[in-house]
């Protein structure tokens, strides 16, 4: 039986990198931090779902670098486009955001969760 934050940060991790790759491919294919985060978010979401000790120190440095492009993403839109143009960019600024908190979140419950990483 996994613990609850394995599964959420496997899952999160997950979603990170479908969504970086959904975004890569769609907006920019030569995007290369987008896919060195979708790369590390998925070496990290299935290591924490089979709950290993590596998983915690790739979870550890892959987070601040998905914080870092997901912050530095909402302060170029934001920057070059306002906070409130149109809905697509609204849901953009949204979605970085929502990365962000769900990141700080996740490294939460696995610090409190590392005795159950073997």
């Amino acid at each position: 039986m996994r613990p609850f934050a394995s599964w959420f940060v496997s899952i999160y991790f997950a979603a990170v990198a479908l969504y970086s790759l959904i975004l890569a491919f769609w907006h920019d294919p030569y995007c290369l931090p987008l896919y060195v985060q979708a790369g590390l978010a998925l070496a990290s979401a299935i290591g924490v779902f089979m709950v290993k000790r590596w998983s915690l120190w790739l979870s550890a440095i892959s987070l601040p670098p998905i914080i870092a492009l997901e912050l530095s993403a909402l302060d170029s839109t934001a920057r070059v486009s306002g906070f409130n143009p149109n809905w697509s960019i609204v849901t953009m600024n949204v979605s970085y955001v929502i990365i962000v908190v769900v990141a700080v979140f996740s490294s939460l419950l696995l610090v409190d969760q590392r005795r159950e990483f073997r």
